[in-house]
């Protein structure tokens, strides 16, 4: 028996050993390794305040990832967003917005979320991934490069290999983000408005000024003129009991059943996003529910502000529609998607072949939306059904 043993597979012999014994054999498995575990208590022994500090010179250095292994490092990064974010209440969008006294943890939530990215990006068995409620709370944030660095994570996280499609691979959800990631996605409207995602982009890519004003005098036109004044308009409607006091009646239609409200020319105004979200909670009395998407509204028509800044946010429309489109249970956010934009993948693909007049990030963005679409297509029958309600063939849309 003795000889063999000897023979047989090393994981075999291990299983064989201890008396028969698999609990000890399994836990070596699910363990890190020891190069692993040194960076995670690392991390772990340092001070909560001081997390950056180990995270910032982070690059990944490991073979083939398991997650399993990195879970610890992942719920002391749960620990320390419990601790800084959970209680802000600038990202819970309560009454109390502009209540905060800290700072936000900017660079240390930044540091955290490009060691997320770089594990997801490297290890498989993501689906055992459960810090999603913490998203919701970063996605509030009004900074955008908070933004992009959660939603670029939140990609490495869903993001769909192909090489699994048909073996273990699994489309990852999003649960109750997929509600935020449609607000996000949808920009500063559809085109049926005048403000696809194409001509916002365009507008923005060819402005190189960086000032107050969108566009420059010697390169407005009349479309130009009227593009601004539609994406830097705030129009929500508050479904309810919303009623706007007396100094604002001027800006909102009520009903009985219906609240409008309407604010032309955000990116003129010299209050901030929160103020600005702080002033609409109390004079229209938006309900929970609907502030992020309030919110949303209210970053999109400011950014009109500075091209630096629209730029961003094309990132972020584009960012949030990849997440979207590659999460396994956006079924009902995606089919209210291209009810809206059903030419959606059109203006992708014009987006990628203006070669001359985007910059290449944004069309690398475009790329990646478009390569996330046709993974979502193959990789289930559902999505598949919901991606040919755009207005091009899906399967003959990249060649």
């Amino acid at each position: 028996m003795t000889t063999l043993r000897s023979n047989l597979p090393s994981r075999i012999r291990q299983l064989l050993s201890a008396d028969g014994a698999l609990g000890p054999s399994i836990k070596l498995d699910s363990e890190p390794p020891p190069k692993i575990k040194a960076f995670i208590n690392k991390v772990i022994l340092c001070p909560l305040q001081d997390i950056a500090i180990p995270l910032s010179g982070f690059r990944w250095e490991y073979s083939k990832g398991n997650f399993h292994h990195w879970r610890p490092l992942f719920l002391h990064f749960d620990t320390y967003f419990k601790t800084y974010l959970s209680c802000r209440n600038d990202l819970l969008l309560s009454d109390k917005i502009l209540e905060d006294d800290s700072p936000f943890p900017k660079h240390a939530v930044l540091q955290i979320l490009r060691v997320m990215q770089t594990i997801l990006e490297n290890c498989h068995n993501k689906s055992s991934f459960d810090g999603l409620e913490h998203f919701k709370l970063l996605l509030a944030s009004t900074d955008p490069e908070v933004l992009i660095a959660a939603l670029e994570t939140l990609s490495a996280l869903v993001k769909i290999n192909p090489s699994k499609l048909h073996a273990s691979g699994k489309m990852i959800g999003c649960g109750s983000v997929n509600t935020y990631l449609l607000s996000l996605a949808q920009g500063w409207g559809s085109k049926e408005e005048g403000l696809g995602l194409y001509s916002c982009v365009i507008a923005n890519e060819t402005t190189q000024d960086d000032g107050l004003n969108l566009f420059p005098s010697d390169v407005e036109n009349d479309s130009d003129k009227s593009q601004c004044r539609m994406g830097s308009t705030l129009y929500f409607e508050v479904h309810g009991n919303a009623q706007s006091t007396e100094e604002s009646s001027s800006n909102v239609n009520n009903s009985s059943s219906l609240g409008v409200i309407h604010m032309p020319d955000l990116h003129l105004q010299k209050e901030d996003d929160l103020k600005m979200m702080k002033r609409c909670i109390e004079e229209y009395r938006v309900p929970s529910e609907l502030r992020f998407s309030l919110l949303t509204r209210i970053r999109y028509a400011r950014a009109f502000r500075s091209p630096r800044i629209c730029r961003l946010y094309s990132r972020i429309c584009l960012l949030a529609f990849i997440v979207l489109v590659q999460s396994s249970d956006a079924h009902e956010e995606l089919v209210s998607f291209f009810a809206n934009e059903p030419e959606y993948t059109n203006e992708l693909i014009r987006i990628v072949r203006s070669e001359e007049s985007v910059s290449g990030t944004i069309r690398t963005q475009a790329m990646l939306a478009l390569g996330a679409q046709l993974a979502a297509y193959s990789a289930s029958h559902e999505r598949a059904r919901i991606l040919s309600a755009s207005s091009i063939s899906f399967a003959g849309a990249i060649v």
